[in-house]
């Protein structure tokens, strides 16, 4: 369906077949416009109805001219006081749409008592008409630009106040008369587009406001569901707009100093940025990193804690190669002791001796090694390495002490 026709489908039965915007936002403009012009329609209509009269009695003296301008004044008494009953209302927040249906169907008896003033006059039928057309047209028109969000009481109006004057044409039917008759209409239809585009004007207007705001609400919830308070602010420091989540932590941020751009509130870390902009302010953004930050927290204790595990590799790995050297260097003297070419008198107890010493000593080596290879494979315990720390303490090591007494025996020795 055409936008014409919609159009004059909302026009004539109020049930729009395309103008999904026409909902409680536009029944709500049209009953605070309508609840606010109703003071200006009157004071037009007083005007209008005092020049038109006084224009009308002046030419053909009718007396009956002061009883059509004396139902205008009343039409107008009753409009003020409709205004006057709302002034000291509070404005609503939703209407039924009750107020201004009423309205646009007293619109239809408004206009017809108006534009009734050629059958009040009894002078040349012809003249009548084109005086009242003038004054009723342009009161059409006045009233197009009072109410452009309420073409149907504009349209009602017009209505109203053509009938009488086309019932005035049939009357006193003539050529003039249907020419006059076409040209009233041309004036009818011009009025008719004029109130058409108006109103698709303001309707694309909602449909506007209406995105934004749908996208403002998808910017909004994206930017909660993503962690990040967000705000515009003015060049005057005033808030655009905010989200919910930047109105909860703001207020947490005014005694908190940042550290390297993040601060910790409520149980949080964000991230803190600033940007300015030209044509707006300045935009706020405070980020959710609370996740990276408990990564980053993570990483840097098991940094430490490899740190922690290389130093004591480090440290046991040159306690056990210690604690091997030390046996090592026992057996050898022993050996040297008893090879061919050594000058050192050895008994036969002696090399008893000797021989336990070697095997004791094997023994730790052998000890040593597993130690090394249980650390290699990660089976080695605190306890292996307090031992090995403890073995290099001489007062607690027999080998140590058998390398200390050979030491001494090898000195006190002749070697050849």
């Amino acid at each position: 369906m055409s936008e014409t026709h919609s159009f004059l489908r909302y026009v004539v039965t109020g049930k729009p077949y395309e103008y999904a915007a026409i909902g409680p936002r536009i029944r709500l403009q049209q009953h605070l416009d309508l609840s606010r012009a109703m003071q200006v329609m009157a004071m037009i209509t007083i005007f209008n109805t005092a020049i038109s009269g006084y224009v009308a009695y002046s030419m053909t003296r009718d007396p009956l001219v002061t009883v059509w301008a004396g139902t205008n004044v009343f039409m107008a008494a009753m409009m003020l006081y409709d205004y006057w009953r709302k002034a000291g209302r509070p404005l609503p927040k939703a209407v039924s749409g009750r107020y201004v249906s009423r309205s646009e169907t007293l619109s239809i008896v408004t206009g017809f008592v108006f534009g009734s003033l050629p059958l009040y006059l009894r002078s040349d039928p012809f003249d009548a008409l084109i005086f009242s057309s003038l004054f009723t047209v342009s009161m059409c028109a006045g009233l197009m630009c009072v109410l452009p969000r309420n073409p149907r009481l504009v349209m009602r109006y017009l209505l109203g106040s053509v009938t009488p004057l086309l019932v005035h044409a049939g009357i006193h039917f003539s050529d003039k008369m249907v020419a006059m008759t076409v040209a009233l209409a041309l004036l009818a239809f011009t009025i008719y587009f004029g109130a058409r585009a108006a109103f698709e004007l303001y309707l694309k207007q909602v449909r506007s406001v209406d995105e934004a705001t749908q996208l403002r609400e998808i910017l909004d919830v994206a930017l909660d569901g993503s962690g990040q308070a967000f705000a515009v602010r003015a060049k005057d420091g005033t808030v655009v707009f905010e989200n919910e989540l930047y109105s909860q932590v703001k207020p947490a941020l005014r005694n908190v100093e940042a550290s390297g751009g993040v601060v910790h509130v409520l149980d949080r870390y964000w991230q803190t940025a600033s940007y300015e902009v030209d044509s707006i302010g300045s935009v706020e953004i405070f980020t959710d990193v609370t996740r990276i930050e408990d990564a980053r927290q993570e990483a840097e204790s098991l940094r430490q804690d490899a740190d922690e595990a290389s130093h004591a590799k480090t440290r046991f790995l040159r306690s056990v190669t210690s604690e091997l050297l030390v046996p090592l260097r026992t057996i050898r003297m022993q050996a040297s002791m008893m090879d061919a070419g050594s000058r050192i008198p050895v008994t036969k107890a002696d090399m008893n001796r000797a021989a336990d010493q070697i095997r004791l000593l094997t023994e730790s080596l052998e000890g040593r090694v597993e130690q090394i290879i249980g650390y290699a494979s990660g089976d080695a315990t605190q306890a292996d390495l307090t031992s090995t720390a403890d073995l290099r303490e001489t007062d607690n090591n027999p080998v140590l002490k058998l390398e200390s007494f050979l030491r001494r025996n090898l000195r006190d020795g002749s070697i050849g």
